[in-house]
């Protein structure tokens, strides 16, 4: 069984319970971006805190925390905000989001110093802590799989192979997904040990069926964002997915990172609403708790264990 490793150190699959594969608790994005766009900027432990709180109130018991260091990844105050609710594990990202963030940074460093830093986050500790990262990121421009992208990609899996550590993506509007995972299958990466997030910005089944033939999980994760398209589309999807037998590659987050989807920013939906609002409305619709702790308990355990 492969080790989980949280902030607070390795957990056994068994503890993870119920899991949000995706999210964020604390971002300083790059000053261009902030500039451009304050509410990327998610800068309270304290109201990061208490989301986290509602979170755990609802069930939530471990929450990977998605920010890579191009994207603002500040690992001493995730460390703060999982000790103030440390009924929930919290797992933290090495690798990198995507080359947008990151710049002509992206073409200057090389190839291998990027696998040796994303090593050193996993194996020694991130940005100068003894915490160690429990995950691997990379990602991809929208409808564009260009020569950085690739880089970023190769660089995950030359690091999964060094560490262990379970690989998940950023897509950009769902797209590229079967190509990044081709590539990370080709460098040595085993498919089940790859999800591939925000594939509900692209609700094309027929793509995420040959992605999950693959044995590849999809992450679904854009919950309570009408802008996206209406909340209906991913129910059906869900429900398409499991009566197609896909279901058991299915990933659940919400990838609220923006102050605008929190409560204790003053904005919605919050960092519950999967395992409330969105829960109800599933079991309204005919889903079962079997199938809910499949999709919030199961699928994520296997992942993370690394069980194919």
């Amino acid at each position: 069984m492969s080790e989980i490793m949280t902030v607070n150190g390795p957990i056994t699959a068994d503890q993870l319970g119920i899991t949000d594969y995706h999210e964020h608790l604390y971002v300083e994005p790059p000053t261009w971006l902030h500039a451009r766009d304050p509410d990327f900027a998610l800068d309270s432990v304290e109201k990061s805190a208490e989301e986290l709180k509602s979170f755990a109130k609802a069930g939530g018991r471990t929450l990977c925390e998605l920010t890579a260091v191009d994207f603002g990844r500040n690992t001493a105050k995730i460390k703060a905000i999982a000790d103030l609710v440390p009924e929930v594990n919290v797992i933290m990202t090495a690798g990198y989001n995507r080359p947008h963030y990151m710049g002509r940074w992206a073409h200057s460093v090389s190839e291998a110093d990027m696998i040796r830093d994303t090593v050193r986050d996993c194996l020694i500790g991130m940005d100068g802590t003894t915490i160690k990262a429990g995950i691997i990121k990379c990602g991809t421009e929208y409808n564009n799989f260009n020569d950085t992208a690739q880089k970023l990609v190769r660089v995950a899996a030359a690091a999964h192979l060094e560490t262990d550590r379970p690989v998940i993506t950023h897509t950009t509007a769902g797209t590229m997904g079967y190509e990044q995972a081709g590539l990370l299958i080709e460098k040595g990466v085993a498919p089940h040990r790859i999800a591939l997030s925000h594939m509900d910005r692209n609700l094309d089944l027929p793509d995420h069926k040959r992605i999950t033939a693959l044995g590849v999980y999809v992450g679904y994760d854009c919950f309570g964002k009408s802008k996206y398209g209406p909340e209906s589309r991913r129910v059906t999807a869900l429900r398409d997915m499991l009566d197609s037998g896909h279901g058991q590659r299915v990933l659940i987050g919400n990838d609220l990172g923006r102050p605008s989807y929190w409560r204790s920013y003053g904005g919605g939906p919050g960092l519950d609403y999967v395992l409330t609002q969105f829960r109800d409305r599933l079991m309204a619709e005919g889903f079962t708790e079997a199938e809910l702790t499949m999709l919030l308990v199961d699928n994520p355990r296997r992942f993370f264990a690394g069980e194919a």
